[in-house]
């Protein structure tokens, strides 16, 4: 790969860029916790507050798409495996969760492929993929993989063109790159 121009970015932008992966995470794990604790009883539901997660089916991640304007990414069908989909402000998480694993389970022991609407994401992971302490590599269609070196649990990727940022999140920091790099971790059709 190609190196660039040092970035002429302050520090303060350098250490923010180089945490955030790890603040992306812990917000999504964060949320995902708290939509599992709150309370449950219609007294307390309000229109305003984040839907919680749900099984869905092959079938309803494909109309994802559709109804949110923008490709939504995933690692494809997983037999055996229910599909965990939280949508928390235009965000959109996609969980797999094997055969006796409850929809809403709090650990974060489960392969996970977030989509985030991003301008500019391929820009925004490029400048991250500068960062020291993070790595990175090319993909095929001139993909980039960013991952930081203090989380390599959480693989992002990002396409010239387009406006989503995705996450591959494993508890195999191994898995998680080499599902980001592999080709398997597409748009959903």
């Amino acid at each position: 790969m190609a190196q660039s121009a040092p970035s002429a970015a302050s520090p303060a932008t350098r250490k923010w860029l180089r945490i955030l992966p790890a603040v992306l995470v812990a917000i999504a794990v964060a949320v995902i916790v708290w939509l599992i604790v709150r309370g449950d009883d219609n007294s307390s539901k309000t229109a305003s507050g984040p839907p919680p997660a749900s099984a869905a089916s092959a079938s309803t991640l494909r109309g994802l798409s559709g109804q949110l304007g923008h490709d939504v990414y995933w690692a494809g069908n997983r037999s055996r495996f229910t599909y965990e989909l939280t949508e928390v402000n235009g965000n959109t998480f996609i969980r797999y969760l094997p055969s006796g694993v409850s929809v809403g389970d709090p650990r974060p022991n489960y392969l996970t492929v977030g989509t985030y609407p991003r301008r500019n994401s391929y820009a925004l992971l490029k400048r991250q993929a500068r960062q020291p302490g993070n790595g990175s590599l090319g993909v095929a269609h001139n993909g980039l993989v960013v991952w930081s070196k203090g989380r390599p649990q959480s693989v992002y990727l990002a396409y010239p063109g387009s406006n989503v940022q995705v996450e591959v999140y494993d508890p195999s920091a191994t898995r998680a790159r080499r599902l980001a790099t592999s080709g398997v971790v597409r748009p959903i059709r």
